[in-house]
């Protein structure tokens, strides 16, 4: 089924054009163009982001129950399995910053993929009933109480301070009651790994952590959940992971350092690809959800975040 699309601009009902080419707002005038299967509400293509992030995760469980299911516990974090714990089958889910895709949620929900790159949206329309191109913080193109859950990875950090309230307002407009948020992301702590290289060299870590990933957003736990508070919703889980131990990707910016920190950069990233890379994974998720769960809060590089709309 189609999803349902609205101007950003003034929220009037958009009608598709009798030549499919593009959708038009009866109210402002304006046309919004369909490229490559994608909605576009954006007039260009963003410098930073297009086509950075292109990957998706084709894996699809043979049937959606145990044990063939338990895979997803291990995949970004436990990112999808936190979706599946707290969104029901079936529901309508916008998926913000989708990139490349994540096959999964199409066996499972009824997704919107939604992106400001064109080229990780293209191609995607067998995975989420509607592909549209648009900056978040500009609107969402979805009418009132329209969908069940908004749920987005390392999305949430790219978003500067100022700009979160507005975009929370959006989705809690976007949002049937009830309806909830599941958010993973980096925050700023005091993990002892990025305490140490923070030390070692300030401005290193900001380029390489900061400026270079996008991470204009980067805050700590508490101020992200001050946030969705502020906003008018309830936290239901707020829970930090990698309080000690890294994913593999992350030894790639670790290298930039010299001395000790490359030593572990090398060792880290034989874990990389294959068999190594499901036995490491599978040992930071283990650590995670048992040693990790009493070393403190502040130490998470990343954060799981649960929402529901009051």
């Amino acid at each position: 089924m189609r999803a349902q699309l609205v101007c950003p601009t003034d929220h009037a009902e958009l009608a598709l054009a009798a030549d499919g080419a593009s959708y038009g707002c009866r109210s402002c005038g304006r046309a919004y163009p369909i490229e490559s299967g994608v909605v576009r509400f954006l007039d260009r293509r963003d410098a930073f982001y297009e086509g950075r992030f292109v990957s998706g995760i084709p894996w699809l469980p043979r049937r959606d129950r145990a044990p063939w299911s338990w895979p997803l516990w291990l995949m970004t974090c436990g990112y999808v399995w936190a979706v599946r714990r707290h969104v029901p089958a079936a529901s309508r889910v916008l998926e913000i910053g989708c990139g490349g895709g994540f096959r999964y949620l199409s066996q499972r929900f009824r997704p919107i993929g939604l992106d400001v790159s064109v080229s990780s949206l293209a191609g995607l329309a067998d995975v989420y009933t509607a592909c549209i191109q648009v900056d978040l913080t500009q609107g969402i193109p979805l009418p009132d109480a329209s969908i069940d859950a908004a749920i987005s990875s390392f999305v949430w950090e790219h978003i500067l301070p100022h700009q979160k309230p507005g975009v929370l307002a959006e989705l809690r407009r976007v949002l049937r009651p009830g309806g909830k948020i599941v958010f993973l992301y980096d925050v700023d702590g005091t993990h002892p790994l990025y305490r140490r290289m923070q030390a070692a060299d300030p401005a290193l870590f900001q380029e390489v952590l900061i400026d270079r990933e996008g991470h204009s957003g980067w805050q700590t736990a508490a101020q992200n959940a001050e946030a969705f508070e502020a906003a008018g919703f309830r936290v239901v889980e707020h829970r930090g992971k990698e309080k000690l131990l890294i994913g593999p990707a992350m030894y790639d910016k670790v290298h930039n350092w010299p001395g000790p920190f490359r030593s572990l950069a090398r060792i880290g990233l034989r874990f990389r690809y294959g068999w190594r890379f499901h036995l490491y994974n599978a040992a930071t998720r283990v650590f995670d959800e048992s040693v990790g769960r009493v070393l403190p809060e502040r130490w998470s590089r990343v954060m799981v975040t649960v929402c529901e709309r009051a």
